[in-house]
């Protein structure tokens, strides 16, 4: 069976003039399949700095691409293996008879790639005009947008299938108000519009220096039975979107009448004749509904990978319910999320010795509960 279909890969650059990075980055870049999107992170810590930066990616990538741009995201994460800056480029593989085009909706860029029953959309870097604004109000913008892209699109809401979401300062507070969970309240508010026959997406929310809340998504539909999505639980954890009022911090948004939960599922499994992908949801060191308290960074970062392996295994899917099409998966590579810098040492023996074959990139940055101190998010496959 040939394994993969979307596949991921990581460049980086050594430091130099912000510009310099970038066109180095874009020059040795040479793409198998037809680049979808691009993710570069930095170490940048003020929002004028970041809004700078981001033009100068968005430039030089509409130089080296002319009108075949993919989707491009800058993300406030400090890589922490020594580089200056790192890509991260997805592709996918174009099947006879799909048409790839591409697209935009104001600032907003996407991709969509289309056969007669099938769609796929890759849109990314949404985000607030205002980056002064309340994260809510923020947060509230950024979906008006993904929506307006889907109606045009035709796709429904619960056609998404993986989104990552990046929050500044995830876990600060504006008065009373946890940045993550307003953002949570939104993203609540826009999924009620749909409903999710095959789970909500498989989702990462994780904390930035800066640059307020930006989205990125995959989206896919189909009208026949050409694709195969399901959810995927995990037995050891309690599902984020079932989470208790307890374990959610900060003041609920007044349309609600308590705290919304995290809307993600912990994997989703998208099959589309022998290809198959599991995108691996944001993980922590949590389990049930708890985090792993007082065990350091080590015992976190064991636990993290155990909590995805058996999420991937046929065991969990076997006792989840979730359709089995004679294959077993493995992670090909991963983000892995360090709250400090001084965890990367202990945290890179783990994950090598872990996931020896796995391609990681490992970046700081502030994950969604303060006791938390690494997550791990990632692209699994046959």
């Amino acid at each position: 069976m040939n394994d993969c279909r979307y596949i991921c890969r990581y460049l980086r650059e050594s430091r130099a003039d912000f510009s310099t990075m970038v066109k180095r980055l874009l020059s040795k870049y040479r793409p198998k399949n037809v680049p979808v999107r691009l993710v570069f992170f930095g170490d940048v810590t003020d929002n004028v700095r970041y809004r700078e930066e981001l033009d100068v990616i968005r430039k030089e990538a509409d130089i080296h691409f002319g009108d075949k741009l993919p989707v491009i995201s800058y993300v406030a994460q400090k890589p922490l293996d020594g580089s200056g800056l790192v890509m991260e480029a997805h592709e996918l593989k174009i099947f006879q008879g799909e048409t790839v085009e591409y697209k935009s909706l104001w600032t907003n860029f996407y991709v969509t790639v289309t056969s007669p029953h099938v769609k796929h959309l890759f849109l990314g870097g949404v985000m607030s005009d205002n980056l002064d604004e309340s994260f809510s109000v923020q947060s509230y913008n950024v979906f008006d947008v993904v929506e307006k892209i889907l109606q045009i699109e035709n796709m429904p809401v619960h056609s998404i299938v993986r989104q990552w979401n990046y929050i500044e300062q995830i876990t600060a507070f504006d008065g009373e108000h946890q940045h993550y969970q307003d953002f949570n309240d939104a993203r609540s508010f826009f999924y009620n519009y749909s409903q999710w026959p095959e789970g909500y997406p498989a989702a990462t929310g994780i904390g930035t220096a800066c640059g307020g809340v930006v989205v990125d998504i995959n989206a896919v539909y189909a009208d026949d039975a050409s694709i195969n999505i399901d959810a995927i639980d995990n037995g050891w954890q309690i599902a984020a979107h079932a989470y208790s009022q307890g374990v959610l911090l900060g003041e609920k948004d007044p349309r609600f009448q308590n705290k919304t939960t995290p809307k993600f599922e912990r994997a989703k499994r998208v099959k589309q004749e022998e290809y198959e992908i599991v995108y691996v949801s944001g993980t922590a060191a949590i389990r049930g509904e708890e985090s792993l308290l007082g065990v350091g960074i080590e015992k976190q970062a064991q636990t993290t990978v155990e909590n995805i392996d058996y999420l991937i295994s046929r065991e969990n899917m076997q006792k989840q319910g979730v359709p089995l099409f004679g294959s077993s998966y493995k992670l090909k590579n991963c983000r892995v999320y360090l709250k400090d810098v001084s965890f990367m040492e202990k945290a890179r023996m783990v994950i090598e010795r872990l996931y020896p074959d796995v391609e990681s990139i490992f970046l700081l940055a502030d994950v969604c509960r303060d006791e938390l101190l690494i997550e791990i998010e990632g692209i699994a496959s046959v």
